[in-house]
């Protein structure tokens, strides 16, 4: 058992390994263009192998297992929560808490960035106790986003 494990409903969180970038990138494009029905799916698509390649190995990636089965992951670059995808048809089963559980363990800030039209993320976050610092355009889809914050109290 290692120190990200639960016992609860046969669900752990642990590290992920290189081997396991495919299947999280590929969670993280369903996931992308089925909440960001607002950006271009092409967007999603031509960024996979960045997604990959580049940001999953320049994180530290905790994966939520279900049974065995990656069904999401996070993925944090210092104090920034880069990324929080859980497989579409797993969502609403507490796995995205799990997961943000593990990364405010060992923080004292986390960051992050979502999009505003993103209603579903947007409450989730706000009710994990994170709140809006300011608003901006990103520039890689010209889509409005808020930067979020959570403190340890």
């Amino acid at each position: 058992m290692n120190e990200y494990e639960t016992n609860a409903d046969q669900i752990e969180i642990q590290k992920a390994l290189p081997e396991h970038f495919p299947l999280l990138a590929q969670i993280w494009l369903d996931t992308s263009i089925s909440a960001h029905s607002f950006i271009d799916s092409a967007y999603w698509t031509t960024n996979k192998q960045a997604m990959e390649e580049r940001y999953l190995p320049q994180s530290h990636v905790y994966m939520c297992l279900e049974n065995g089965e990656i069904v999401g992951f996070a993925a944090v670059m210092d104090t920034r929560l880069a990324a929080l995808f859980i497989d579409e048809s797993r969502q609403g089963r507490g796995y995205g808490r799990r997961l943000l559980d593990c990364v405010k363990k060992d923080l004292d800030t986390v960051r992050l960035n979502v999009y505003a039209q993103n209603a579903q993320a947007n409450g989730f976050y706000r009710k994990q106790g994170f709140e809006v610092e300011s608003e901006q355009t990103d520039e890689a889809t010209n889509e409005l986003e808020y930067a979020m914050v959570w403190k340890r109290g």
